[in-house]
């Protein structure tokens, strides 16, 4: 199974993790290389923080690298340019800032090693995105290399991949209940024209916090034919319990726009030192999701 095909068609492609270590890299960098061998060199990619780097500037552990081909382009920071490791031709200057100085928009000359530090702040992604599209991106990667779900609010229109692993806890039963809870909130329904003009419907601005979501669960009342929608499934921001809670007193969640979760890849592999039964791990993530899971440490 490639995970190219999963995400074809998508103009953008979210490659969100669960926790660090997760395989995200991996999941990433077979994505690019499928889509050279396919001779897809028109692929855009950005970071939201900082990716690419030999090793994790905050558990030490050693990182796989970005590569990227030739043709392809890439958004980065300007105090990364010269870390990239590929001949560019440098396109545009955003006038989008990051710590490490404005993004840089160029395309690669040569295949190499990249390192990627795009737009802090998400709802820059838009007027990215554009940009990238303006000098020929079909497709554009943005790796949430900080935060399990903000590129979201950059891709609602497009799909995104969850990568997850023993990185996360240290029992595989935990690893896969609260990874099946992300995709769930990632397929939440998005609501229709007729339903945000329904007076039970309330649209929550901003997001909802775990200490609102158990205010909400102590006051005890029914909520049947109720229904919170927030903008997209990165502003839910409460705990498993407490959603199975609210869910239980008949309250529906939905959101505004809506993201398509392509597929799932797993690492059974964790930066601790522990590591589950690969087979084992991939049987139950496969059970408790309604996507294609992909063990990309074994594939790729």
């Amino acid at each position: 199974m490639k995970l190219r095909d999963l995400v074809s068609g998508a103009p953008a492609v979210a490659m969100l993790g669960m926790c660090k270590n997760a395989g995200k890299t991996t999941a990433l960098n077979r994505l690019i290389r499928e889509s050279a061998e396919a001779g897809l060199r028109t692929l855009g990619l950005t970071s939201i923080g900082r990716d690419g780097e030999g090793r994790d500037l905050v558990t030490g552990t050693d990182k796989p690298p970005i590569w990227l081909y030739e043709g392809m382009l890439a958004a980065t920071a300007e105090q990364l340019l010269p870390l990239c490791d590929v001949s560019r031709e440098i396109l545009a200057s955003t006038g989008l800032y990051t710590s490490l100085g404005e993004v840089i928009l160029f395309r690669a000359k040569s295949d190499g090693f990249v390192q990627l530090a795009g737009p802090a702040i998400v709802e820059q992604l838009g007027p990215l995105r554009k940009l990238f599209e303006a000098f020929g991106a079909d497709q554009v990667l943005i790796d949430g290399a900080l935060s399990r779900r903000s590129p979201l609010a950059g891709v609602t229109d497009g799909a995104c991949v969850l990568s997850t692993g023993a990185s996360l806890d240290r029992d595989m039963d935990t690893v896969v209940a609260e990874t099946a809870f992300t995709a769930r909130l990632l397929g939440l329904p998005e609501l229709t024209e007729s339903e945000l003009s329904d007076e039970r419907v309330t649209v929550l601005p901003g997001a909802l916090t775990e200490a609102r979501a158990a205010a909400m669960v102590r006051d005890g009342r029914k909520k049947e034919g109720l229904t919170l929608a927030v903008r997209d499934s990165s502003c839910l921001m409460l705990k498993r319990g407490t959603y199975a809670r609210l869910c239980g007193q008949g309250l529906r969640f939905a959101v505004q726009k809506g993201s398509r979760l392509a597929a799932v890849t797993v690492n059974a592999f964790s930066a601790g030192g522990w590591r589950f039964g690969a087979a084992e791990f991939l049987a139950k993530m496969q059970a408790a999701v309604d996507v294609p899971v992909l063990d990309v440490m074994k594939e790729g």
